[in-house]
């Protein structure tokens, strides 16, 4: 059975956003912490992936969110890698409070590529095995996300360059800059007024340095679907569902 990894966490004043709660890229990158400090302490971190070559993926991330935690909450962040099989493998996240409850729930569905080739590679067998996972033929694919309606325009849309401080040591841009382009073309009277509820987003193919893209969004109800392109070519898209904020 997977080994589950839990490791303390103060939300301080930086990850938050102007509400004073954990922004939506900040979740991301919390949870990655957890899954990179839980393979360091089994001795299969990034310095070791890296000295074979390889680096790991988001393939896509389905996410539930029932309370973002506040600036100055302490909560638990846990992980646990439950199912992997030669090229793919499924992890889940989840953000705690102090009196157990879960905060947000994430899956996450990984490949390891190459990073010399930027070509899918296989999962070494001793990473794998090393997490204590279920091994599994096929895993099972997750829900897809809400298409644009092609019969309309984006409702906002925005131009974004990717910097130097995008990137991250797998040498692509990090999977929060996403999270971070899809809220910030908002307008912010939507993003103070509504709460994240849910989010499925999928990456299609990774943008590098230097590159010019484009984020765009529809607005349906509480529902806002988005897409990042790099020139004709969509590198990521998403559907986030939201709620009426209680003040």
């Amino acid at each position: 059975m997977a080994v589950e990894f839990r490791m303390p966490h103060d939300v301080v004043y930086y990850e938050a956003d102007v509400t004073g709660k954990l922004s939506l890229p900040m979740i991301y990158n919390l949870a990655i912490l957890s899954s990179t400090q839980q393979a360091i302490d089994l001795n299969i971190g990034p310095e070791y992936t890296h000295a074979k070559g390889l680096g790991w993926v988001v393939l896509q991330q389905l996410v539930t969110i029932n309370r973002r935690p506040k600036d100055g909450e302490t909560i638990t962040l846990a992980t646990k890698a439950k199912q992997f099989n030669p090229f793919f493998a499924k992890r889940e996240y989840r953000l705690i409070d102090a009196a157990g409850n879960d905060l947000v729930i994430m899956d996450g569905l990984f490949s390891m590529i190459d990073m010399n080739k930027r070509k899918l590679a296989r999962i070494p067998k001793d990473m794998a095995e090393a997490y204590q996972p279920e091994h599994v033929r096929k895993i099972p694919r997750a829900p897809e996300v809400t298409p644009f309606d092609e019969t309309r325009e984006a409702d906002f849309v925005q131009d974004y360059f990717v910097r130097y401080l995008d990137i991250d040591s797998n040498h692509h841009v990090n999977n929060s800059k996403y999270a971070e382009w899809m809220s910030d073309v908002l307008p912010v009277e939507f993003l103070t007024s509504h709460e994240p509820t849910a989010m499925n987003i999928k990456y299609e193919h990774e943008v590098l340095y230097g590159n010019k893209i484009k984020s765009e969004v529809q607005l349906v109800d509480n529902v806002t679907k988005h897409r990042i392109w790099f020139g004709d070519v969509l590198s990521a898209e998403a559907t986030i569902e939201w709620t009426t904020a209680s003040n």
